[in-house]
């Protein structure tokens, strides 16, 4: 438990830290976080570099930041002590005066930038979306006015927030030096460098002095034409469509062309490697055209969403999830050893939140970037739900929610439901990811499948195979109406009725060895939650293994089959089949996910952590799949992951719901197996 506790300490401030950084204060109000900052690693720096930068020690990065030990890589967030020096803290203007501008066709930011005298990031700052979204032809943009400088002060210690200002300065061309190599290092088009620089559109001349905007994405201008040559993005190319064709990694693509990091747009100009299709002149990528093609999956295919991805935009996903961190103490490990303990709400919201935080490392490694914003709904059980649900509704109207591809969050039903109300009118998509008694809006996307579900794929499977079984019910006053259900598949299943007592449900010995045959194969279905029943019937049962054949089903794997009065040997023997949410995995087959957990946190998965990112990458990879969350889930595609599998389809109640559950059994070994059939149609 101290192992993990440590873990949990990193995990908050990574995850407060991550948040929007123009917010991020605003949505930590905790004196533990308050004491951190976090820091980017960009490409090339070291521990040491780090350090030196921040007046820190190696070790205190270290122990904050375990994985620093063995390696740091490009992107990687680190949380640093707030001893550390060099932060500042920008002073918001007052009395801005706006004007509303609509884009116009190849306008780009930086040249609103130019003609309005207003940085980048700033325009950005009063039009939120522009961090997760291209700038595109029609759309209307707040621009500030009467904006000057900003004040920086340098005592005050804040999270950093990402330089993206690009200012105007000046280039003198050298010997050797081309448009496109400028217009790489700098990170604009060559439209845009010659719009800026009219005298360029008939070649340069070694000597010229140009303007550029004020930026260092890439070191030189020049390459090496033996090894490298320039690519020229098209419309209609996409980060996927990129990888595939010119065989490259995202990660290569990426350092050669730190550009990148600030999204892909028509015009750009890339560094690849020599003899790359389509890289010697700029002209599409081979195979490419100006429109997007449509991706198709095949029929039935699971998990196949990696392979047809067609929108690399950075996600911007938000983060709902009760932490509590005012609970939370910076100096006592005991204090929050006892908190995790008495709190289920807490480590369950912790385990969800590591499982998200790899699923977003994973997709960057199909190029997929991420924006986390992350906030603490704050949860409290002796609030009540009213009062639970306002700090709901001020999480929501203290931050900008314009952009966000995806709520993941809250966690609770009452929570969910205000969360989607209130940002309905944005059309900001919001998920359940735990609860699937929820009402929601039009935007609500519950991907914990309905218990109904579970019972609906069980008698779909005894529709299609029950033909020719001897099928006996055994169900308590609690389940008449599956046991109704069952009995109008098979109007001849035989029933038993359990006796009720002082102690519960009970059988007489004979009750089920009278209606079972030695000649037909016999179903028995188990309908209640009962310990002690469902106990006498699997030893009754059991008993029977040999002299007849039997298999054991139910419609509902109740908490009851976690009991130690279940022996589970039992339930292998009579090959026990069951309708469940979530599948077993098999280590070999999802072997690098569970090294690197254990090797992050220093603890094995829990299911929760596996659903944190099961749902957390099926969302990332939606989104890069399909226009938004909406249209994936209307292509209806049936995705599966390491535990959980996802196929959204429209609700009665307005929304989206998750359709799809697993049907497992029991084999030897005591391992579980799915069972795939072809389900049956009402």
């Amino acid at each position: 438990m101290t192992k993990y506790i440590a873990v949990i300490a990193v995990v908050f401030c990574f995850a407060f830290a991550k948040a929007n950084p123009t917010t991020a204060v605003s949505k930590v109000s905790s004196t533990f976080f308050q004491k951190f900052i976090s820091h980017q690693v960009k490409g090339g720096e070291t521990v040491k570099d780090i350090a030196k930068k921040y007046g820190i020690s190696e070790k205190e990065i270290t122990k904050l930041n375990p994985d620093a030990k063995k390696e740091i890589y490009d992107g990687l967030v680190l949380i640093l002590p707030d001893s550390s020096q060099g932060s500042a803290q920008v002073v918001e203007q007052d009395n801005l005066k706006f004007k509303t501008h609509k884009v116009k066709r190849k306008e780009t930011l930086y040249s609103l930038s130019k003609r309005y005298g207003v940085p980048q990031d700033v325009i950005k700052r009063y039009n939120k979306r522009l961090y997760s979204e291209t700038l595109r032809k029609g759309d209307k943009l707040r621009i500030p006015t009467n904006y000057k400088p900003e004040i920086v002060t340098e005592s005050v210690v804040t999270l950093p927030e990402p330089q993206t200002t690009l200012e105007q300065t000046t280039h003198k061309v050298i010997a050797k030096e081309t448009k496109y190599g400028i217009a790489r290092k700098y990170g604009i088009t060559i439209a845009e460098l010659e719009q800026a620089n009219p005298q360029v559109k008939g070649g340069l001349k070694i000597g010229d002095v140009i303007n550029v905007p004020k930026a260092n994405f890439a070191e030189s201008t020049i390459i090496n034409n033996d090894k490298y040559a320039f690519y020229e993005v098209k419309k209609g190319n996409t980060m996927y469509s990129l990888l595939r064709s010119l065989n490259l990694e995202a990660d290569e693509l990426l350092t050669l062309n730190p550009a990148l990091d600030e999204g892909l747009k028509e015009g750009m100009i890339l560094k690849v490697p020599k003899g790359s299709p389509g890289s010697d002149n700029p002209t599409p990528a081979y195979g490419e055209t100006s429109t997007q093609t449509e991706v198709i999956i095949a029929q039935g295919k699971k998990g196949s969403l990696a392979t047809s991805l067609t929108d690399f935009s950075t996600k911007r996903v938000a983060v709902m999830l009760p932490f509590g961190v005012n609970r939370v103490s910076s100096d006592n490990v005991e204090t929050n050893e006892d908190l995790l303990k008495n709190d289920r709400i807490l480590r369950l919201s912790l385990d969800l939140y590591s499982g998200i935080l790899m699923a977003a490392e994973d997709a960057k490694k199909l190029g997929i970037s991420v924006q986390l914003d992350t906030y603490d709904t704050a949860y409290n059980r002796k609030d009540g739900k009213a009062v639970n649900a306002r700090k709901v509704e001020t999480v929501i109207q203290s931050n900008d929610f314009n952009g966000v591809n995806a709520v993941i969050g809250p966690l609770l039903g009452s929570n969910i439901d205000r969360a989607s109300s209130l940002l309905a009118s944005q059309n900001v998509p919001v998920i359940s990811p735990m609860s699937n008694k929820v009402n929601g809006r039009s935007n609500i996307f519950v991907s914990r499948p309905a218990d109904g579900l579970l019972r609906d794929k069980m008698l779909s499977y005894l529709k299609l195979n029950g033909q020719g079984k001897n099928v006996v019910i055994i169900a308590d006053a609690k389940n008449g109406t599956t046991k109704s259900k069952i009995k109008a598949l098979f109007p001849s299943a035989k029933t038993v009725t359990p006796r009720s007592g002082d102690n519960g449900y009970y059988l007489y010995p004979d009750d089920i060895p009278n209606q079972l045959s030695d000649e037909l194969e016999n179903w028995v279905f188990i309908e209640s939650n009962d310990v002690p029943l469902i106990s006498n019937v699997t030893t009754n049962l059991n008993a029977q293994v040999g002299a007849r054949k039997v298999v054991l089903f139910t419609t509902n794997r109740g908490s009851a089959y976690d009991s130690d009065e279940i022996q589970h040997e039992h339930l292998k023997n009579l090959s026990f089949h069951f309708p469940s949410v979530e599948k077993e995995y098999k280590y070999k087959d999802v072997k690098a996910f569970v090294d690197s957990y254990e090797s992050r946190y220093n603890v094995s998965p829990s299911e929760y952590a596996i659903r944190g990112y099961d749902l957390m990458y099926d969302t990332l990879l939606r989104l890069a799949y399909a226009q938004d969350l909406y249209s994936a889930a209307s292509s209806g595609v049936e995705t599966d992951y390491i535990e959980n599998k996802f196929k959204y389809d429209r609700r009665g109640a307005g929304g989206f719901s998750n359709q799809a559950v697993y049907l497992l059994k029991y084999t030897d070994g005591l391992q579980l197996e799915e069972v795939l059939f072809t389900e049956v149609e009402d």
